[in-house]
């Protein structure tokens, strides 16, 4: 199993600003936090060690999930305070349901848009798109579906 990433270590420690309804599920996530498989998609070399340290998600179902699955691909997301999530884009579909803090997502086609607790964007089939983390971590629930769930995001050059 490779070395956990070091997101699992330090949520329960995190301030994660939640709604009052999203706080039970920040709060069972802290709880499950050391036990699940925390997983990162990208490489020192495409996205830098600052990055790494602040990042990681667990996929909750697809096809390297806790659950397996062909048809959907699902998963929490937690990127720290003052992160850059470059420009990028994928095959699938994807939508952000933002469960704590707050992050500028940029889209190709779309305006700049502010999420914050119980907000959600979506961004269609090869859209590029990037996002933003201010002064607290951001946490989100994503769902990916059509073609191409099950590959990874394509990290892209300049902004979206």
């Amino acid at each position: 199993m490779p070395e956990p990433c070091p997101v699992a270590a330090t949520l329960g420690v995190r301030s994660l600003r939640g709604t009052r309804a999203t706080s039970p599920i920040i709060k069972a996530l802290r709880a499950a936090a050391p036990h699940l498989y925390w997983k990162q998609t990208y490489t020192e070399d495409e996205v830098g060690r600052d990055f790494l340290d602040e990042y990681g998600y667990v996929e909750l179902f697809g096809p390297g999930g806790h659950y397996a699955s062909n048809k959907l691909r699902g998963y929490i997301g937690f990127w720290g305070p003052g992160l850059t999530y470059d420009r990028h884009d994928h095959e699938s579909e994807e939508r952000y349901f933002t469960l704590a803090g707050n992050a500028v997502f940029c889209a190709k086609g779309s305006p700049n848009l502010m999420l914050h607790p119980g907000q959600a964007r979506s961004h269609a089939s090869h859209q590029p798109h990037l996002m933003v983390t201010l002064d607290q971590p951001f946490l989100a629930y994503a769902v990916w579906r059509g073609a191409g769930f099950d590959g990874l995001p394509r990290m892209m050059a300049s902004q979206a």
